[in-house]
């Protein structure tokens, strides 16, 4: 007979409450889905069957990387651009020279299924039909998420974050695509600029991270999330999220800003943690009907310096916040084993329903991690509850989780996720994970790891 998690998870806090002594709540973080009180271990677990690797040297990429442009800072699934029957990809390199010191580019991976690239495409101060105002220091791809067909054109979109675009305030580039990854027109979004009138300040790096969450208002067209992680509500570098309802024509119709003063969140930021360094819309985990988000806070010190946090936000439809869970060290039903400055929550990224139990599970980026080697970084697999507290996790590094490359010191694996569907049609979802560290041909070229999953029933 089979019995799902949540039945395991049940029996477990009852033994626990009767057995141990000690209240529900405690029960309730100590207890995983199996009855074990000790650690999570779901009854579908994820580990890598196989991966392929995009880097100067490797995947088929016949892109011209130079060294220090950290191609794999961000990584977003796009759709199927070219409509062949495989999703494709965006890829940061944030310091790219093209044009300029440091102003950044955005490439278009056309994907084959075996995880290695048919064709690229490069989107910078000088290709790619991208006509915007680029300035040394930009770091235009250091936040890229695929926006669907924002304009009804028939062809996917995408947007691409500036952070230190007008003296580190911040832009997002939102780009209207062609079939072959080209930009046919563009759209600016920064502080006073694009319908935006938000208050952002100097050093904000709005754009450092985009979602694209869903349509939160109702009014047809998809919403985004936008990470300004060195906002100063509150303390210094707290961080925030600006909620963006967006018009089609890639405008701003309207905003709602969320940190430590705003947005009805009650979550303790504390200085220097930099909510907002990454953000991923996650669905209506709550079924509530509207759409929620889960936000990265890597410079978050529970149990220790920067090991780092994951805020899941249960939104309302005018993106404020009507209740949180903060997934930590010790915190949120997460028991898995962070050191100090392993900045869990540098990316997150919604995976797919991995043990069908209709619930999310969220991949989690610790570049930091020194599994193996000096932050050669690592990846979590969260399987959540309807409540956004964690009942089950799964590692991914040097030393976990079925990966059998071995990842050098400094190559920041999981600085980047995203989920990418099942990219090979094996039946299980697959990742993508950036690795910006990556020495391949030259210091810092970067790297993307195509990640095959398998599910372990």
């Amino acid at each position: 007979m089979h019995f799902d998690r949540r039945f395991y998870k049940i029996a477990g806090l009852i033994a626990c409450f009767l057995l141990m002594g000690i209240n529900l709540n405690e029960c309730r973080d100590r207890v995983s889905d199996d009855g074990d009180t000790s650690r999570g271990t779901a009854n579908v677990r994820v580990s890598v069957r196989d991966e392929e690797k995009i880097s100067d040297r490797f995947g088929n990429f016949d892109g011209d990387l130079d060294r220090e442009d950290q191609f794999g800072s961000a990584v977003s699934n796009i759709g199927d651009l070219d409509s062949d029957g495989v999703q494709d990809l965006a890829v940061g390199a944030p310091f790219d020279d093209d044009d300029g010191d440091d102003r950044g580019a955005a490439w278009i991976l056309f994907m084959d299924d075996d995880g290695s690239v048919d064709t690229e495409s490069k989107i910078s101060g000088d290709e790619g039909g991208f006509g915007g105002d680029l300035d040394d220091g930009d770091l235009f791809g250091s936040g890229l998420a695929g926006i669907g067909d924002l304009n009804g054109d028939g062809t996917f979109d995408l947007a691409a974050g500036a952070p230190k675009h007008d003296d580190n305030r911040g832009a997002v580039w939102v780009l209207f695509l062609n079939a072959q990854g080209r930009v046919l027109q563009q759209r600016k979004i920064a502080d006073g600029t694009g319908g935006f009138n938000g208050d952002l300040d100097d050093n904000d790096r709005f754009g450092r991270a985009i979602a694209e969450i869903g349509d939160l208002n109702g009014d047809g067209v998809t919403d985004l999330a936008v990470g300004a992680p060195n906002d100063d509500d509150g303390p210094d570098n707290a961080g925030a999220v600006w909620i963006l309802f967006m018009r089609s024509d890639g405008s701003v119709d309207d905003w709602q800003k969320i940190s430590a003063k705003s947005g009805g969140f009650d979550g303790d930021l504390d200085a220097e943690d930099r909510f907002g360094a990454a953000v991923a819309g996650i669905g209506d985990i709550d079924d509530n009907g509207v759409p929620d988000l889960a936000v990265g806070s890597p410079g978050n010190d529970d149990g220790g310096p920067d090991r780092g946090a994951v805020w899941i936000l249960f939104l309302n439809n005018e993106g404020r916040v009507r209740d949180e869970q903060r997934i930590a060290d010790g915190t949120g039903g997460f028991r898995g084993t962070l050191d100090n400055d392993d900045s869990f929550g540098s990316a997150v990224a919604k995976s797919a329903d991995l043990d069908s139990d209709g619930l999310v599970e969220l991949a989690v980026g610790a570049p930091n991690d020194d599994d193996g080697s000096a932050n050669a970084g690592a990846v979590w697999m969260l399987y959540l509850d309807e409540d956004g507290r964690v009942n089950a996790w799964q590692k991914i590094s040097n030393d976990s989780g079925g990966f059998d490359r071995f990842l050098d010191a400094d190559d920041r694996f999981g600085t980047s996720v995203a989920g990418i569907g099942n990219l090979d049609s094996s039946g299980s979802e697959d990742l993508a994970v950036g690795s910006p560290g990556d020495d391949d041909g030259g210091t810092d070229k970067g790297a993307v790891w195509i990640l095959f999953m398998d599910r372990d029933d």
